[in-house]
Formats: structure tokens, C-alpha cells, sequence
């Protein structure tokens, strides 16, 4: 059937629970992923690199979401990379169908835990930034010690003279 999991990535420094729902491209659930697909917020479609068949289905399922859930973002991911040596689907190929459908490739192997995190972390990136969420939080930084000295330095002066200071001590806020 479907495989349902949830996950929780780490993405700029906070954490993002993720639920999967995993149809495994069989065609007898269509009637299963259209009700689930209407609520998801990004698709991740899976194909097998060996497996030149399965790269030919995926228009079959972008034509399925499209017609679900359009405008999900969506990313395309080859799996099985350590079985390199017996591909089907060669990176090129799947890369530029990427590019041309506008999503986002990655190549992944579960058995060496190779891209698997990444990938999840660029859909739910990808989804932040659609939904507008991104602008909640700024990335965990560091702030360089001159960046904390120009800030010490407007911070202290009075507005009216802060446009007599020179360019290279105002913060890249500022500027």
C-alpha cells in the first residue's frame, strides 16, 4: 500500500518535520494520490537509475499532480546511485528533463545515505520560500567583528549623522 513516515530535517538551523506519504509509483494508487496529493506541499518523484521505465512514468505523474495539485513544487530524483555501473537513465538526460520541467535533481542512494537528507531539505527550502516562510527566520550567523563594530558605530551616533559617516563603517544594513 502507501507507506506513510515522518521525518525531522535540519534546515538553516531549525528543525522542519516532514510527513511522506510514499506511493511507490504504482499506477493502482492514482485513485489514493489524487485525494492525498491535493493537500501536499511539495512532491518529490522517484525514479530508478537502472530502471529506464520507470524514468519514462514520471510525465504520467507530473501530469497527475498537475492536474491535483498544480503549482506544487516538485524535485526529481534518480535513486540507486551505487548501482552506477548498470544504468539506464543517464545523469544528462534526467538532468536536462529537470531543467526543462523547471525542478530541482538530485541522484541519491539509500544504502550509502548519499543525497537523501539533501534532497528533502531542498523541497522543504523550496516550499518555505513558496509560501513566503523563509522571512520567519534568518539563517544561524555569525556576525564578523567588523560587522559588530559598524553596528556599535550607528548605534551610537545620531541620525542626523549617520549619512557623514564613511561607507566603510556603515553595516551592510545600512548601506
Amino acid at each position: 500500500g502507501i507507506d506513510y513516515k515522518t521525518t525531522t530535517i535540519l534546515l538553516d538551523g531549525r528543525r522542519i518535520k516532514l510527513q511522506l506519504w510514499d506511493t511507490s509509483g504504482q499506477g493502482r494508487f492514482c485513485t489514493i494520490f489524487r485525494s492525498y496529493s491535493r493537500g501536499a506541499q511539495g512532491v518529490i518523484l522517484v525514479y530508478d537509475i537502472t530502471n529506464r521505465w520507470s524514468f519514462d512514468g514520471i510525465d504520467r505523474w507530473i501530469k497527475e499532480i498537475d492536474e491535483h495539485a498544480p503549482g506544487v513544487p516538485k524535485i526529481l530524483v534518480g535513486n540507486r546511485l551505487h548501482l552506477a555501473f548498470k544504468r539506464q537513465v543517464s545523469t544528462d538526460q534526467a538532468q536536462n528533463y529537470a531543467e526543462r520541467l523547471g525542478m530541482t535533481f538530485f541522484e541519491v542512494s539509500p544504502l550509502c545515505n548519499f543525497n537523501i537528507t539533501e534532497s528533502f531539505t531542498e523541497l522543504a527550502r523550496i516550499v518555505l520560500m513558496r509560501h513566503g516562510m523563509d522571512r520567519l527566520w534568518r539563517p544561524n550567523k555569525v556576525l564578523s567583528l567588523q560587522d559588530l563594530c559598524c553596528r556599535a558605530i550607528v548605534s551610537c551616533t545620531p541620525v542626523h549623522l549617520v549619512d557623514k559617516l564613511p561607507p566603510s563603517q556603515l553595516p551592510y544594513e545600512a548601506i
